[in-house]
């Protein structure tokens, strides 16, 4: 936190702003663990992880759909 409390001040004097900020090592630094035992207890795996990979599989390298509609990401 202090590193981040140094660049905060150096942004503040210099008018200059840095990738690196106090916010940001106290982003890093939280605890982002979750108690996740409902979601566990309540859902149902509509199939199996090797179906998926099969279905997944099949969809998009065998038996691809024709319908000439790409999607480019980033």
């Amino acid at each position: 936190m202090i590193c981040g409390y140094g660049f905060d001040l150096y942004s503040f004097v210099f008018g200059k702003k840095t990738s690196i900020s106090s916010v940001r090592v106290k982003k890093f630094c939280a605890t982002t663990q979750f108690d996740a035992t409902k979601a566990h207890n309540s859902f149902d795996v509509p199939f199996s992880l090797k179906d998926g990979i099969y279905k997944t599989l099949d969809f998009e390298f065998i038996n691809p759909d024709q319908d000439d509609v790409l999607f480019y990401s980033e």
